[in-house]
């Protein structure tokens, strides 16, 4: 619905019209008080809205909003024009008989519109009403039982009512094992004789039980006479680095890379990729590695693969490591492991086929911990071939002889934890 004042323009005039009749036939000369008017700061003097809003306000059918502003262009809700025709009910206007048929039909078009909402604010009143009627009989009971009190029996069996509660609830304050120990009750004065004393030990009385209520809410929580002990879910060490922590930073165990290395070619030199053929004293690699940090407490397990372009050889090895947690980004590790190499023979005879070569790896290298879940590492490799019949394998100056012999090599890459 729009507020665009043609509710409250029309409701205005109809009321206007029936005051104006009103005070047509008055013949009393009695100047009554005008109501209070309140004054909207969005309805000035001179609005043309003006003597419509203020007569409304008079007769009681609007309030405002409490900023003190009355916001005749905002959109009206159906409840707020069920309110507003609530009251003009409620104000015995529309039985006055002084409305004109026009006012009336305006005003029942209105009613009808809004109908639910009226009937809705009705149930509330009525509610409210009731609950009013609910709230005077439990004051009038109370006021009973207080006057009742000054009568010597009914103290007295109040007493002895209140005595019993206080030997309930200092039992159960006994019981309850531990908890800090709250302000003592303060003690009650001695009464007069007669109904007078009965009502001060009474009110003594009452006073022990709220300090003893207060003071049992203090200690310790029991469920079922059963004390219920929280008990933190982890113990903190101080100084104590939890697993998997470095300086801060928190890392999974799981975890794969990517690397570039170089290795000693031995007796043959190595070809440089992609660089006509250039020999150099060095053989380059490229691979892979998947992993764990911690299979068994400190000690973790990683396959590993690469691959020599200039020995067109691919080796894969699996290891078993162990890890040194320092407390900071840095963090060595060390590990052993068996591998083969794949590559064609070094005689004339194989150099068309595929051969295998086993060795024995070691390793020794440091991660650095960039964040949660990369790191840059560093590592020196050493395998010491037990055969050498491929080219991917020891090179030595009699290619016809098969010889054991060590190949170090050393790796850097990235690895992504998760």
């Amino acid at each position: 619905m729009r507020k665009s004042l043609t509710l409250v323009s029309t409701l205005a005039l109809a009321l206007g019209a029936a005051s104006a009749q009103t005070n047509t036939t008055t013949t009393t000369t009695t100047t009554a008080t005008p109501a209070q008017v309140v004054t909207f700061t969005d309805v000035p003097a001179g609005h043309w809205a003006k003597d419509a809003v203020d007569l409304l306000v008079q007769r009681g059918l609007i309030q405002g909003y409490p900023d003190g502003t009355f916001r005749g262009n905002q959109n009206i809700t159906r409840y707020e024009a069920a309110l507003i025709f609530f009251r003009l009910l409620q104000s015995g206007s529309l039985s006055s008989g002084t409305l004109s048929q026009s006012d009336l039909a305006t005003i029942t078009a209105g009613m009808q519109e809004v109908a639910t909402e009226l009937a809705a604010i009705s149930t509330r009143v009525t509610d409210l009403e009731r609950l009013n009627a609910e709230q005077q009989a439990r004051i009038a009971a109370l006021e009973e039982r207080i006057n009742a009190l000054g009568t010597a029996g009914t103290a007295g069996a109040d007493t002895v009512a209140l005595t019993a509660r206080i030997d309930a609830l200092e039992t159960a304050i006994r019981n309850i094992p531990a908890g800090p120990q709250g302000p003592a009750g303060p003690a009650g004065p001695a009464g007069p004789a007669g109904a007078a004393g009965a009502a001060a030990d009474t009110a003594a009385l009452e006073a022990r039980i709220a300090a003893l209520e207060a003071r049992s809410t203090q200690t310790t929580p029991t469920t079922g006479g059963t004390t219920t002990i929280v008990t933190p879910p982890t113990t903190v060490v101080i100084g104590e680095t939890p697993a998997g922590t470095t300086n801060g930073v928190t890392r999974g165990d799981l975890y794969a890379g990517v690397f570039v290395g170089a290795s000693t070619a031995g007796g043959s030199p190595c070809y440089v990729p992609n660089s006509d053929g250039r020999e150099v004293n060095f053989c380059a690699s490229f691979g892979g590695m998947v992993g764990t940090s911690s299979l068994v407490g400190p000690f973790g397990a990683r396959v590993s693969a690469d691959y020599k372009p200039g020995r067109n050889a691919i080796s894969a090895d699996v290891n078993a490591t162990v890890g040194l947690n320092t407390g900071t980004n840095i963090q060595p590790y060390a590990g052993v492991g068996l591998g083969l190499t794949s590559s064609n023979g070094r005689t004339a005879a194989t150099a068309s086929t595929n051969v295998t070569d086993t060795y024995v790896n070691a390793l020794v290298g440091v991660d650095f911990q960039v964040t949660d879940s990369i790191a840059a590492f560093v590592e020196g490799n050493g395998r010491y071939y037990l055969s050498s019949k491929g080219a991917g394998s020891v090179q030595n100056t009699n290619i016809d002889t098969e010889q054991r012999g060590f190949v170090p090599a050393v790796r850097a890459g990235l690895k992504f934890y998760f």
